[in-house]
């Protein structure tokens, strides 16, 4: 009889062991301060609180690979400069059991602007993709248990990937392959010096249907990608049928959809609210970690007090998050 597993049992990719299945999902800190892309004290103080509770992995929000864009979330990776904070936070999440990766991603870039990749020369595309495989090296250097390359919510490597957003009529454009080959070389390159301590994941965004879903993600694994998580893409929205008992959104079941189809682990994230939802997921073979957002913004120790109650549901469900706009106003955070 094969044991299925829960929210709480270890996992193991490489050969980096998490303490269990729980990730505290990347998130921009709008309004924290930061100076040339180093975080400032309280942005550092935000994954210092959160890193003690026991989560089995953080992703840090996304950090820019470039200098030559002003990023609105501040931090970034760039830089030499840059590996002592990271240092500070992987090695305050070290000390307490819990793995931590670098998201990465290049700013200045979102589909619901209108803005395009069909214009970028090769020159230009080769010139970023260096900066991605700097940043990684940077992250390993800092000691990161590994990287997530940011591909979704229509931002710049999901612009590459979908079938929607690229059009370009050279190697980079075209079928899946010619969509993917700008990522597939960022991953050879940060395969040169990653070893089986260090991890190479990709945030997926959903694209037109599940089948081209499913062809990315498998594509992916296939040139090297070790963990999928699966979010929002382009298009922004789109309906799918949902079975009757499933009592989760779309980006959950497209998640689950693309964990029955391919062999590395993934990430399910999404609306998910507690423990106890998150562990239904990981018992029904839907997915192999469980991404949480809000429920960390609006409670430090959401880990702590979902230990003693798998039901706790710290986010209030603002119809607009005030975290967003001053942290200091989350009227969950307050009363946490």
């Amino acid at each position: 009889m094969i044991l299925l597993a829960e929210i709480l049992d270890q996992i193991t990719i490489k050969n980096v062991t998490f303490f269990n299945r729980v990730v505290m999902a990347p998130m921009v800190l709008f309004g924290y301060s930061s100076k040339l892309g180093i975080m400032g004290e309280k942005m550092l103080q935000h994954y210092f609180k959160r890193a003690h509770t026991g989560i089995g992995l953080i992703i840090s929000q996304a950090l820019s690979v470039t200098s030559k864009i002003p990023f609105i979330g501040g931090a970034c990776v760039y830089s030499d400069s840059h590996v002592v904070y990271l240092k500070q936070i992987a090695d305050t999440c070290h000390f307490n059991g819990t793995k931590f990766f670098a998201q990465l991603a290049y700013p200045g870039f979102d589909y619901r602007n209108g803005d395009s990749i069909n214009d970028l020369t090769e020159m230009e595309i080769v010139e970023i993709q260096n900066e991605f495989i700097s940043a990684a090296k940077i992250c390993k250097t800092a000691g990161c248990d590994g990287i997530e390359l940011h591909g979704a919510h229509g931002f710049f490597l999901n612009l590459f990937s979908s079938s929607l957003s690229n059009n370009r009529n050279d190697k980079f454009g075209g079928d899946i392959n010619g969509r993917l080959l700008f990522i597939k070389n960022i991953i050879a390159g940060i395969k040169e010096f990653a070893d089986d301590n260090f991890i190479i994941s990709y945030r997926l965004g959903w694209d037109n249907s599940l089948d081209t879903d499913i062809e990315t993600a498998k594509a992916l694994a296939k040139i090297g990608i070790e963990l999928l998580h699966i979010s929002l893409g382009i298009p922004s929205d789109r309906s799918l049928e949902t079975p009757i008992d499933f009592s989760f959104n779309n980006v959950v079941l497209t998640g689950a959809n693309i964990k029955k189809n391919i062999s590395i682990p993934v990430i399910i994230v999404n609306d998910i609210k507690t423990l106890n939802r998150g562990n239904h997921i990981i018992k029904n073979n839907l997915g192999d970690f469980i991404a949480y957002g809000r429920p960390f913004l609006a409670d430090e120790d959401f880990m702590l007090k979902s230990l003693k109650n798998f039901d706790y549901k710290p986010c209030i469900e603002c119809k607009n998050c005030l975290w967003y706009i001053n942290s200091d106003k989350c009227p969950a955070q307050n009363n946490a």
